[in-house]
């Protein structure tokens, strides 16, 4: 006997919770955000998202429209004012202007800084600077942080200081775009610092602008200026050039929970005192500081030609021709400087190219295999399993495990 399957039971949406979503979508947090938040309401709310950019003002719609409750990603203290007025539980996911009734989720800045500095420690910097907006107020929080952390270890940091001349807005999309001004002031700030120098910036837009004043200054990245953003927004960083390293939020999680927080208070729940601050994701690493601070000359020249020819399906042979160096000698001193040879080097580095393209992208493997050097796919998918153990594909589906509901 057949039986029919019934439909999940969709309450009537006079019965449901209307909430209102205040939250900017052009870049990649926000939309990972509302990813997020939608991923926990599955039928739970009726939502409003106005999509368009949030100035200081709120906007007529949501003025009019009744709701229980609301979501917002805001930057100005006239807006926060007006959100306020509307008497409902707010959750907060920015944390510049945390609400009178509700609760903040955001990225926790100075974890993100404290990832930043690792990385470049790591790579072997000893020269630090950071590049920010001034009176934005998760820029002065990373600031802070990374300086912070830095100076415990011993390091000094270096600071570029931009006035904010007659632009008083705080919104960070106004100062981006100022910020497109600056470029030989930040050259001239650039030139001035200690080389090698690692630079974090305070967001992916500010990231680009400083890769830009690197170009002006005739600076290489990342040898001589290794630059880092935040926020792993792939259209910013993938435009960039080199293609810029970015530090990854988990905004699908800041979403998600913002929006389990919000649905506790609006059920009569206290809210958190204190601010939810979530730490990164992760770290994607991509040609503008994928290098090694090494004495080693000839050394640094040879993972350069890596860096730059990797994806051609080049061989080792090749490099040697260029450098004048055996391959017996290329080794030892790559062996003594990096703890590998050149070939498992080459390798590495086609195996990063492999991941980021799996990740970013759609591409076919086929695809992929061309662009990192690979005669075939196949051969490629047995590269990449003897590296690590898994094919592409598996590798592929585990670096996306929030494209299903959290459980």
């Amino acid at each position: 006997m057949a039986y029919a399957v019934l439909p999940e039971r969709v309450e009537p949406m006079a019965s449901v919770r209307r909430v209102l979503l205040l939250v900017e979508s052009s870049r990649s947090y926000g939309r990972e955000c509302v990813s997020g938040i939608a991923s926990y309401i599955r039928g739970r709310w009726r939502v409003q998202h106005l999509e368009q950019p949030l100035g200081e003002e709120l906007p007529e719609l949501a003025k009019r429209q009744r709701c229980d409750g609301a979501i917002v990603d805001i930057e100005h203290q006239q807006m926060a004012d007006q959100v306020a007025k509307l008497h409902v539980p707010v959750v907060d996911i920015r944390g510049a202007y945390p609400p009178s009734l509700g609760a903040t989720v955001a990225t926790d800045d100075k974890a993100c800084a404290r990832l930043g500095a690792d990385h470049f420690l790591h790579l072997g910097f000893r020269n630090f600077a950071f590049c920010g907006f001034p009176d934005v107020s998760f820029c002065e929080q990373r600031c802070s942080g990374y300086v912070e952390y830095l100076a415990g270890l011993g390091h000094e940091t270096a600071v570029f200081e931009q006035g904010a001349g007659n632009h008083k807005s705080n919104d960070a999309f106004v100062r981006e775009a100022v910020g497109e001004l600056a470029e030989r002031q930040i050259a001239r700030w650039l030139k001035s610092l200690p080389l090698p120098v690692a630079v974090l910036a305070c967001n992916d837009a500010r990231g680009r602008q400083v890769l830009d004043a690197c170009a002006s200054a005739g600076l290489a990245v990342p040898d001589e200026v290794a630059v880092l953003g935040i926020g792993n927004d792939e259209v910013i960083c993938d435009l960039a050039w080199p293609p810029m390293s970015s530090i990854q939020p988990d905004a699908f999680r800041i979403g998600y929970e913002g929006a389990a927080v919000l649905d506790a208070i609006m059920d009569g729940e206290p809210a958190p005192l204190q601010p939810i601050l979530l730490p990164p994701s992760g770290l994607v690493v991509r040609p503008s500081t994928d290098v090694t601070v090494l004495d080693d000359e000839e050394v640094v020249a040879a993972l350069r030609w890596i860096r730059e020819h990797a994806s051609e399906g080049v061989s080792i042979g090749s490099m040697l021709q260029e450098l004048s160096l055996s391959r017996a000698t290329l080794d030892r001193r790559f062996r003594r400087a990096l703890g590998r040879t050149a070939k498992e080097e080459l390798a590495r580095v086609r195996l990063a190219r492999a991941k980021q393209l799996l990740v970013d992208t759609r591409y076919k493997l086929q695809q992929i295999a061309a662009m990192t050097g690979y005669p075939s796919a196949a051969q490629f998918i047995l590269a990449f399993k003897r590296q690590t153990g898994i094919t592409p594909g598996q590798y592929r589906r585990r670096q996306k495990p929030f494209s299903r509901p959290l459980q």
